[in-house]
């Protein structure tokens, strides 16, 4: 995928960690419906001393960012350089309102749709042991 040319370039520098996750959000989801293969997001090495005394904060944070339910589905693979990243996105996912909901049940729903399959199974199971001790009895 790495042949792809890079069509976007977002610099991220100067901005808040809050302010550039948002950007790099709204910059995928609109590289993707624009067919856009390949975005470079210009992080920084992290050279220099932040405000709050830390250093390549965005360069640290970004992996997680791609990563992010909201967006992950739109990304193809993620190259990382010195002091930047090539995202390269997979245009042929295409988000459907039924394939969303189904992944918002199981993000958010997974541990509860799970007991409740759990649940099902077990009674599934009480009811084929109650109609088989059923029909012993009725044989005997």
């Amino acid at each position: 995928m790495s042949y792809y040319q890079l069509r976007d370039e977002v610099d991220l520098h100067h901005l808040t960690r809050n302010e550039a996750r948002r950007l790099v959000m709204n910059t995928i989801r609109k590289c993707h419906s624009r067919e856009i293969h390949c975005v470079r997001f210009i992080t920084g090495r992290g050279n220099h001393v932040n405000a709050t005394g830390g250093r390549g904060v965005l360069y640290e944070a970004f992996p997680s960012w791609i990563s992010d339910n909201k967006i992950r589905y739109f990304v193809g693979h993620c190259k990382k350089f010195d002091g930047y990243y090539d995202v390269y996105l997979d245009l042929e996912y295409t988000p459907s309102l039924f394939g969303e909901f189904i992944r918002f049940i199981r993000l958010k729903f997974k541990y509860i749709l799970l007991s409740f399959l759990l649940f099902v199974l077990f009674l599934t199971l009480l009811a084929l042991i109650y109609i088989l001790l059923i029909w012993i009895n009725y044989r005997a």
